[in-house]
């Protein structure tokens, strides 16, 4: 596989597909996750924009004018900065089959991509308000949808326009982000401009943006109408996860131990995040030991003295409005938002 289909290195990350970089939990030690090491969910390579020619189209049947705009303008403009999580909404896909033993064969489009822990990452952003660059066009009272465009335009799923209801992208932290982590987008993460939808699967955070629709009509896609789909719902709204960032399966020596992880709720702060090491039959409190944002995840941390054998270490987490982890989570042929509490191998060597 070529490594031109990434900008940066993908030796510090698993290869997941052909185009996709996964990353492994185990090496992160902070809040922030840095940009060599974010998630990268392409499904074609990188795209490399020169940004003196980018240009950023604004038109539809729910605008008053279209406008074009260089990445100048949208740099003059005022900036909102999010610390937001994103996270692919088939992130863990692999555990239906590894824990839940239920799997699905395609037949045709090839296969999704293999996420196990790592198709998540949590970072800085910073741009204008959506609803101030579409405010440039002259929005009409009849606006409904709004469909920012990736400039990845030959791909060969679908062209990445991935429509939100009106209210979505009017929200106030809603934005066209220019910088990640306080640096401009690297190239694998949307520059010069990618959409941020906060607490929104990772789709609808578009990357490379060329063009976005304004419509008094909706806007459907492959991937909104066929491909994001629960029971013939579009899926939107992320749900509350906890995963250990450890190798999965995980090995390592006796002894004991100060075991981290990462949890997160789409939109509000966590309550608690609880552990337990012996099937779920008692819990333990574990600690927060991040800022807990309601966009953001925490990072949790226990101590644990591991013995010799085969265990499984198990993590739930709670946000504060009583949303939990289920002990399992209903099968979907998409294989999409797996969120059961994770029963995580680990072998301790003698």
């Amino acid at each position: 596989m070529s490594d031109t289909i990434w900008a940066k290195s993908p030796d510090a990350l698993h290869r997941r597909g052909q185009t996709s970089l996964e990353t492994p939990l185990e090496s992160l030690d902070g809040y922030l996750t840095p940009a060599d090491r974010f998630f990268v969910c392409n499904v074609t390579e990188t795209q490399r924009i020169d940004p003196a020619t980018y240009r950023l189209e604004i038109h539809g049947d729910a605008v008053a004018e279209p406008v074009t705009l260089t990445l100048e303008h949208l740099a003059a403009m005022p900036r909102h900065t999010v610390r937001s999580y994103l996270e692919c909404a088939g992130n863990q896909r692999k555990l239906f089959g590894a824990l839940q033993g239920q799997y699905v064969e395609r037949t045709e489009g090839g296969e999704d991509v293999p996420w196990v822990l790592g198709g998540v990452g949590m970072a800085e952003w910073s741009g204008p308000r959506l609803r101030d660059v579409l405010a440039l066009a002259g929005p009409c009272e009849t606006m409904r949808w709004v469909a920012p465009l990736g400039l990845d335009i030959d791909n060969p799923e679908c062209p990445i326009e991935i429509p939100m209801p009106v209210e979505k992208a009017l929200h106030e932290d809603t934005i066209l982000a220019l910088t990640m982590n306080g640096a401009p987008l690297p190239a694998d993460h949307g520059f010069p401009v990618r959409a941020i939808v906060p607490g929104w699967i990772g789709t609808y955070s578009v990357k490379w943006v060329g063009r976005i629709t304004a419509s008094a009509q909706e806007i459907r896609n492959y991937r909104t109408d066929e491909y994001y789909v629960i029971d013939g719902v579009t899926v939107t709204r992320q749900n509350v996860k906890s995963s250990l960032a450890l190798p999965f399966p995980a090995t390592m020596g006796p002894g004991p131990k100060r075991i981290h992880g990462y949890a997160r709720s789409p939109d509000r702060p966590m309550r608690s995040v609880e552990w337990s090491a012996n099937g779920g039959q008692s819990w333990q409190s574990a600690d927060i030991i991040s800022p807990n944002e309601p966009y953001g995840w925490v990072r949790f941390a226990f101590a644990w003295t591991a013995t010799p054998g085969e265990h499984s270490l198990m993590t739930r987490a709670t946000d504060e409005a009583g949303e939990t982890q289920p002990v399992t989570c209903p099968f979907n042929p998409g294989t999409l938002l797996f969120n059961a509490i994770i029963a995580h191998p680990v072998t301790v060597a003698a």
